[in-house]
């Protein structure tokens, strides 16, 4: 049996997909964990979640037994800042309650999650596994089992008046991550390297246009917004070369848009309907619309920040909005219902109510640390490291215009998703001086 794992293991070393020359009994168990928690992380409930406990489980008997190598991959200043980054949810959430003297664990169950990401970062860097070999294959196939799931389960959308939803993931989070899904399926297409897989570049292109089609189909202007911005990127990444060519992205981006509103009725229907909303607000005092509580909910969540800068406010407990003067103007009965029960819709402003300026702070810290860090290598010559930069930086980019719309670590699977991602990324883009020599 030891015989057997052991050609088991030589055997994923040849083939590209481990890269340290240390032998671990847990590499198998990493491999599967992370090949599949992308799977069916839209689809099935707490799938995603379990895989982030498996893999943190496996981190801490690795880190008990290697703990001197562990701590090895914190000799540059980039792995700290990537550890520290997943540590600083938790830690926003601490001292804010430490100003309020006012102390809750369920507050720190979401946040958890990304710490537990750290150690996992910090394992898979030592172990220097090649991440994206694995997941360049695994989320086309996601993707597929996104739109079966959207197809032959029209109840969970009826209950979004048949926007694109699955049975526990709402209309606008299925919506976005499926396209920010599909433009890192796009983007990390190389059709000009030499060892380029034609059958995967067709499955990957498959996978994008599923992607939008799921975007269109849930109607999610967050969705539609954070592709503009990710297109414009796979753009600059692919084919600018020299400032003539932003006149062509402007371009192929007015087009691109011209026709999808001309010739999408739900396209159509949801843009006009978004400038009335917006217009009205603030010709006709129209508040309580989809956009119009949005802007509301906007500047409730900038006075609230200006007036508990430290402490924050406790889950869940929000102020009577209509005895706060400057909220008089625009308060309806329906905005303090949202922002009570959905909270800002606005990711870095959430965690500002929620911890004061040490949730702004750790919101900010999520998206551009590890976003400079990739995006400093997407022109890396080393292949592994490249492509892991330019997925990661899909999916920072992506999230982070979305999060100026939406939530996107409220949920505890998203924050598990985003922490994994991040967490085997980072660490295959930040390889050791073993792996930078191979």
């Amino acid at each position: 049996m030891l015989i057997f794992k052991k050609k088991i293991l030589d055997r994923l070393s040849l083939n590209g997909l481990i890269f340290s020359t240390k032998k671990s009994t847990l590499d198998l168990f990493t491999l599967f964990a992370l090949a599949l928690f992308p799977l069916l992380y839209l689809t099935l409930r707490s799938w995603t979640n379990s895989f982030l406990f498996i893999l943190f489980v496996i981190s801490l008997v690795y880190t008990f037994k290697n703990f001197s190598s562990i701590k090895n991959g914190l000799s540059d200043i980039e792995s700290k800042l990537i550890t520290l980054t997943l540590c600083l949810p938790v830690l926003a959430i601490f001292i804010s309650q430490l100003f309020r003297q006012d102390f809750s664990i369920n507050a720190f169950d979401g946040p958890s999650r990304i710490l537990l990401a750290a150690l996992i970062f910090l394992y898979l860097r030592d172990r220097q596994i090649h991440f994206t070999k694995a997941l360049e294959w695994v989320l086309p196939v996601s993707l597929l089992i996104c739109l079966a799931a959207y197809i032959f389960n029209p109840e969970a959308s009826a209950l979004w008046d048949g926007r694109a939803a699955s049975y526990f993931v709402d209309t606008i989070t299925f919506g976005t991550y499926c396209t920010i899904i599909g433009f890192i399926c796009l983007i990390s297409i190389e059709s000009k390297h030499p060892n380029s897989n034609i059958f995967l570049n067709i499955l990957k292109v498959l996978a994008f246009l599923i992607g939008c089609y799921i975007a269109i189909q849930s109607q999610s202007r967050t969705a539609w917004t954070a592709a503009i911005g990710l297109f414009c990127y796979w753009f600059m990444l692919r084919f600018y070369r020299k400032p003539s060519h932003l006149w062509i992205l402007f371009f192929l981006v007015a087009c691109a848009i011209t026709l999808i509103y001309k010739f999408s009725p739900s396209v159509y229907e949801r843009i006009n309907l978004g400038v009335y909303e917006v217009s009205s607000y603030f010709t006709e005092g129209n508040f309580d619309t989809s956009l119009g509580l949005r802007i509301s909910m906007i500047r409730v969540a900038c006075i609230l920040i200006l007036e508990n800068p430290l402490a924050g406010l406790k889950d869940g407990i929000i102020p009577a909005l209509h005895t706060i003067d400057s909220i008089q103007p625009f308060y309806t009965e329906l905005l303090q219902y949202m922002i009570t029960n959905t909270g800002t819709h606005t990711e870095i402003l959430a965690q500002g109510v929620r911890s004061g300026i040490w949730g702004i702070f750790s919101a900010t810290a999520l998206f551009f640390v590890p976003g400079i860090v990739f995006y400093r290598r997407l022109k890396n010559p080393n292949p592994k490291i490249r492509a892991a930069s330019v997925a990661g930086f899909t999916l920072v980019l992506g999230l982070f215009i979305a999060s100026l719309t939406i939530q996107v670590f409220n949920l505890k699977y998203n924050a598990s998703f985003y922490s994994l991602m991040i967490a085997a990324l980072a660490a295959q883009a930040l390889p050791s001086s073993e792996t930078n020599s191979q």
